[in-house]
């Protein structure tokens, strides 16, 4: 398991990047933090940190992150 560098997260967080690929649990994790992020940009930084430690709780997240 690779984690994801947290600045390619926070592009993640902030696109509007498709998510088709990931699994339905991923995408339900970023679409909530993107919409999060949208209504509070101030939170980004806690955000990207939610991703984290999603990603390391849940290692087929970390795969699927890396690769979007």
């Amino acid at each position: 398991m690779t984690l994801p560098n947290p600045l390619k997260l926070r592009s993640l967080i902030t696109s509007d990047t498709a998510l088709s690929s990931a699994s339905l649990a991923t995408r339900i994790v970023v679409g909530r933090l993107r919409i999060e992020v949208r209504n509070n940009p101030g939170l980004i930084d806690a955000k990207v940190q939610e991703l984290v430690t999603f990603a390391r709780q849940n290692a087929f997240a970390a795969d699927e992150l890396v690769q979007l």
